[in-house]
């Protein structure tokens, strides 16, 4: 395993045993993560899958397949009379990619795992018993060290070096300072304030005088070394673009890496392109994203203005807006860009904490998963049980009723959703980044603007965002562990979780929502689709690609799938 050197090379600080042993754990979740993902999409070259016991085969035909024993996570490939056992996530692709075709391409996927494995293996050497900031919203988000729950290539960061990488991840918990860029007025399209413009000025901590005619912002140090000087070397030649050495506005990265906090509980987060590929996508910004960014923000700011039972339960997290290059060359229009959002620091309520959801499926520094804790913490008050009801219930109730009455398909995956809790107990739902949104332009106010985009959407895209990100992501995670940690079964899990969706649409049937009917039925077909993460890697095809999935609100002794 030639990669391993990599990783001994900047770990070389730590005994020999505790580096070996985090090798293994990297190499494990990496087997587990990317073997679910054969299984469940049944990825070409594979043909056909069977489970007997904790024993999945997983067949390309009836004398070539693989076997993965999940409880030992022992995995065999058998080509007729020969047995071979596979003990790096490596060995297993570079088998796949000999048999597959033409169409799919394990050769990439081979460089993002390697790149997967050497930043997993070094992310839990380094930063599994470190202290995390004492920032209320920064904390949790330090958490993040596997990254994201099924994606095999959770902690690819393609083009960074192993120091950019501890410097700029969450997990590190290092400050860092933004490089800033003079940007000649009208270059970039901008919507946002003045007064905005004037925060984030006064945020860089740049002394000197903005030449007239000229914007200052805000680039992530990652880009302003490696992307700015080549892909605008022409605006750079020709000064409508003028970088600057002065570095100011010290912030942490959150658990999407190119978002960054500011360390007070005011100053806006900023959203930055990274032109890095980051799981399966290269985070630069698109036009879209920010053009929309103001108007959504306008719309969530309304809604919570008149609907009580939302605002008692949930928090929209608002974009003001931001800057983006509309040009017609991609890489100029993707890379040069940033959104403001509001810091939601400074809404927390007295004693609450704040955990972005994909944290709390990881372990703390007590090697328990933070869930647990806050679910102990919570006893005196709450059963666990009572816990996953009210957990799910906020969690479900925001996303129907932003769907059904207002036309907003939540992207409401792990990583979008933060979860306040006072003494344990779930109490606010806070919700993150538009980017990702899908509006059925059919249910919104005609005033609503949106750009020819994806969030601009039709009413079935709507359902895809929410079925995929709600279910087959969040709650699909979130049962996984509870039933694993607290020994209740799936079905019965998921039959609660159905409760509550039902309870949903009767409130909004009571309410005469006019599109209720139609969610409902929507939401009770015999499947649903989730997002072939794994075959969207590989295939040559850039289109989302899904699979369908029996429904699991389905999944109950009435309804037979």
């Amino acid at each position: 395993m030639r990669w391993t050197n990599e990783v001994y090379a900047n770990t070389e600080k730590y005994e020999r045993h505790y580096i070996e042993q985090c090798i293994q754990d990297s190499i494990t979740i990496t087997f587990k993560k990317l073997l679910t993902c054969l299984y469940e999409e049944v990825t070409h070259p594979i043909t056909r899958v069977e489970t007997v016991n904790d024993i999945s085969v997983l067949y390309i035909s009836d004398r070539i397949y693989i076997t993965y024993d999940s409880r030992n996570h022992h995995i065999q490939i058998i080509e007729g009379e020969t047995t071979l056992n596979i003990h790096d996530p490596l060995e297993l692709i570079n088998w796949l990619n000999h048999h597959s075709n033409d169409a799919f391409n394990y050769h990439k996927l081979l460089v993002e795992i390697e790149n997967h494995l050497i930043n997993q293996a070094m992310s839990f050497i380094h930063c599994s018993h470190t202290p995390k900031s004492d920032h209320p919203l920064l904390h949790s988000e330090q958490y993040v060290i596997t990254g994201h729950n099924i994606h095999p290539c959770a902690k690819t960061k393609l083009g960074l070096s192993f120091k950019e990488v501890m410097q700029y991840s969450p997990e590190y918990n290092q400050a860092f300072k933004l490089n800033w860029l003079f940007v000649k007025k009208g270059l970039l399209y901008n919507n946002l304030e003045t007064s905005e413009m004037n925060t984030i000025a006064e945020f860089s901590g740049y002394t000197g005088l903005i030449p007239d005619g000229y914007d200052l912002i805000p680039v992530h140090p990652y880009q302003y070394e490696h992307v700015i000087p080549n892909v605008y070397l022409e605006e750079i030649q020709s000064k409508e673009i003028i970088p600057l050495q002065h570095k100011g506005g010290l912030v942490k990265s959150t658990s999407s890496f190119r978002t960054v906090c500011p360390l007070d509980a005011v100053t806006p987060i900023i959203k930055l392109p990274v032109n890095s590929q980051m799981t399966s996508t290269i985070r630069s910004i698109s036009n879209n994203s920010i053009i929309n960014s103001k108007n959504i923000g306008e719309y969530f700011k309304l809604i919570y203005k008149t609907d009580k039972r939302l605002n008692d339960i949930s928090l929209p997290v608002l974009e003001y807006g931001g800057m983006t290059y509309i040009h017609e060359q991609e890489d100029k229009q993707r890379n040069l860009s940033f959104i403001l959002r509001e810091n939601n620091t400074q809404y927390l309520q007295t004693q609450s904490l704040l955990y972005t959801a994909t944290c709390l499926f990881e372990f703390n520094e007590n090697n328990k998963k933070v869930y647990i804790d806050v679910i102990e913490s919570a006893r005196e008050t709450q059963t666990p049980i009572d816990w996953f009801d009210q957990y799910t219930s906020i969690l479900v109730e925001t996303a129907l009723t932003l769907m059904t009455k207002y036309g907003i398909g939540l992207e409401a995956h792990l990583q979008n959703m933060s979860f306040e809790f006072i003494h344990g107990v779930p109490t606010r739902l806070h919700v993150r980044d538009f980017g990702g949104l899908r509006i059925d332009t059919s249910r919104v106010p005609e005033w609503l603007k949106l750009s020819d985009a994806l969030t601009n959407a039709t009413t079935d895209s709507m359902y895809e965002k929410v079925q995929n990100t709600l279910i087959s992501n969040h709650l699909n995670t979130l049962v996984h562990h509870f039933s694993e940690d607290f020994h209740y079964d799936k079905k019965q899990l998921w039959h609660r979780i159905n409760r509550k969706f039902k309870a949903v649409f009767e409130m909004l049937k009571t309410q005469n929502r006019e599109h209720t009917e139609a969610d409902i039925k929507a939401f009770y077909t015999e499947t649903i689709n989730e997002k072939a993460l794994l075959t969207m890697c590989i295939s040559n095809d850039k289109q989302d690609i899904y699979v369908q999935r029996a429904n699991p609100l389905l999944m109950n002794d009435e309804v037979k799938i």
